[in-house]
């Protein structure tokens, strides 16, 4: 790739290299861009092309509104995020899908002469959706090509039932099977975490990770929780990637430090940044949470999301049933039982008295 305004390279201390993005303060007071860190060059590249014609734009007086010609991939895109696949996704499924696509906007495969936004549809074959998964898969990772396609493949879908395209090229691509994550916590390494997080003044992010871990929650859901859901002893809420409800007991250790925290605590979220009062943002979270794991010796491979599986494991280990387990994750995925059996509080409450009890 030829060189992006505002990007330069960084070394770090472990030899790791990243790719910043840091336009300069009047580019930034003008459109409100971002200081970007990316761990490849091709994200980076695309958010400095992302800036820079933002910024051209709000030059010219445009405020970032283009003409986008019909029957390119930009028209498909708009029309299909103004149906109801888009509307019914969950909000962290779209921000997902946004950043793929807003990605895919200015990348050339191979030698084409245009990016891929403003190629015409029907240009978009089986040969193209190839070399853009070859070239995505070696230029970022295998993770980010699977995952682009699959999009790609739900916009094309929606984009037929509408009469814009005329075939699926991304449609039994054969995509190669990333491994699944496995990494799981030792209890021992979660104390440390919560420890090192009480030392450090930051105690709600403890809480945080103590709650992921007994509930088996996803970081979104559990940083977004309130004290409003925890009524008696028990968490109430809708999942939000899935909308599933669940109903799930605390633990006694989680009660007691819910107990402890809410003695002090005026807010409304039961996590949020001790030094400015306010809820996490994603960002933030996960940058205070690195240095929280930092501070406190554990592997940098240990992420917070990992919590809710080695929950889940120590639960299976502690010989809990399929449905107990579904009715504590939330998955509504299961064999000829599912028939007959659906997530209850009573199962949730066995699950979790068999673990903790």
């Amino acid at each position: 790739m030829s060189k992006m305004k505002y990007i330069t390279t960084r070394k770090l201390t472990d030899g790791t290299i990243k790719w910043v993005v840091s336009p300069p303060n009047y580019v930034k007071a003008a459109i409100n861009a971002k200081y970007r860190c990316f761990d490849n060059q091709t994200d980076a590249t695309e958010y400095s092309i992302f800036v820079s014609e933002a910024y051209t734009d709000h030059r010219r007086g445009v405020e970032g509104k283009k003409y986008i010609e019909e029957d390119t991939v930009a028209a498909l895109v708009n029309a299909y995020k103004s149906t109801n696949s888009w509307t019914q996704l969950s909000a962290n499924s779209k921000r997902t899908y946004d950043q793929l696509l807003r990605c895919m906007q200015n990348l050339r495969v191979g030698e084409a002469r245009k990016p891929f936004q403003t190629m015409r549809v029907h240009n978009i074959d089986v040969s193209y959706a190839e070399a853009l998964y070859q070239q995505l898969t070696k230029d970022v990772s295998q993770h980010r090509a699977n995952h682009t396609c699959k999009v790609l493949r739900r916009v094309w879908t929606v984009g037929d039932r509408l009469g814009m395209v005329k075939a699926n090229p991304f449609r039994n691509m054969g995509l190669k099977k990333t491994p699944a994550r496995t990494v799981l916590w030792e209890q021992e390494q979660v104390q440390s975490f919560i420890d090192t997080a009480d030392t450090m003044n930051l105690p709600s992010l403890g809480t945080m990770a103590l709650m992921c871990y007994h509930l088996c929650q996803r970081p979104g859901d559990m940083r977004k929780m309130t004290w409003g859901k925890f009524r008696n002893e028990m968490f109430g809420f809708e999942q939000e990637k899935n909308k599933t409800w669940v109903d799930i007991p605390a633990s006694p250790h989680l009660i007691k430090r819910l107990q402890e925290a809410n003695i002090s605590n005026s807010h409304d979220h039961i996590v949020y940044y001790e030094r400015t009062g306010r809820p996490y943002d994603r960002r933030l979270y996960n940058k205070v949470f690195c240095r929280i794991r930092e501070a406190a010796n554990l592997p940098n491979v240990l992420q917070m999301r990992d919590l809710r599986r080695t929950g889940a494991t120590e639960m299976a280990e502690a010989g809990c049933t399929e449905d107990e387990l579904r009715s504590v994750t939330g998955h509504q995925s299961r064999d000829v039982l599912s028939i007959y059996v659906r997530p209850t509080k009573k199962l949730a409450a066995a699950g979790i008295n068999k673990r903790f009890g």
